[in-house]
């Protein structure tokens, strides 16, 4: 009786050990997943490479946690779980890139710009956020390829263009300077600009509709309200995305 008692004693010390290694920006999650669910179903079918693909971005998210720790502390634990886990998804990445691979390699800016930002101008200044939100909605991508077999940068641009507003609003929340209230006004226009040219409909920008409200009225929801209101216009985005978008053929 001894044994198993000590062995569940084991397992919650290292279940209690590894929930500081789990990436708990609920907002980041909620992003990446809507991202790859946009991507999956804007024309496309479910698969076991769409089920790998989503593995290895989460695993890549999750490793975040590690690097962050390590950074502020230099411990050499959170080093291997970080090299670990962006090991074992950039495997799976690779097996489902193959050798289409190479035609992601331009896109490894993005991840390399994010650790240099995140290393030198901190986690919240607005570049490090704005190419965060670039390089989580990237997951729209690896979706639509995992699915169709094809790099639809049309829709990986109405993806990350819809989410990144994010940023704005929060600036707005925490600031509500007049300056970043008139940043919202143009950012939804240049989103709505860019559509046109891309030839998408304006319909799926429809809940940016609150990002221009809060900057007028600077209403106020409970911080968990407010968390919900944004997973809500993203489920919104994904099912106009879904009835909206047509891919270009080939």
């Amino acid at each position: 009786m001894v044994l198993p008692q000590l062995d569940y004693f084991r397992l919650a010390v290292i279940i209690s050990l590894m929930k500081k290694y789990i990436l708990k920006e609920y907002g980041s999650w909620g992003v990446m997943i809507l991202s790859f669910l946009t991507g999956l179903l804007a024309g496309g079918v479910p698969s076991m490479k769409t089920l790998a693909a989503f593995f290895s971005l989460a695993l890549f998210i999750n490793a975040k946690q590690a690097l962050t720790l390590w950074l502020r502390s230099q411990a050499r634990n959170s080093l291997i779980i970080f090299l670990a886990e962006t090991g074992i998804a950039s495997v799976l990445m690779l097996m489902v890139l193959g050798a289409d691979i190479i035609r992601f390699l331009p896109l490894v800016i993005l991840p390399a710009a994010y650790l240099l930002l995140l290393r030198f101008s901190g986690e919240h200044a607005i570049e490090t956020e704005v190419v965060g939100f670039l390089l989580l909605t990237l997951s729209a991508l690896v979706a639509r390829y995992a699915s169709v077999g094809n790099i639809d940068l049309r829709l990986y641009s109405a993806v990350a263009v819809f989410f990144t507003a994010g940023v704005f609003k929060v600036r707005i929340q925490f600031r509500k300077g007049m300056r970043e209230r008139i940043s919202m006004f143009i950012y939804a226009f240049s989103a709505a600009l860019l559509y046109l040219v891309i030839n998408i409909p304006l319909l799926p920008l429809l809940p940016l509709m609150d990002n221009l409200l809060f900057a007028v009225a600077l209403y106020r929801v409970r911080l968990r309200t407010a968390g919900w209101l944004e997973v809500a216009k993203g489920v919104l985005f994904l099912i106009l995305m879904t009835i909206c978008y047509q891919p270009f053929p080939g």
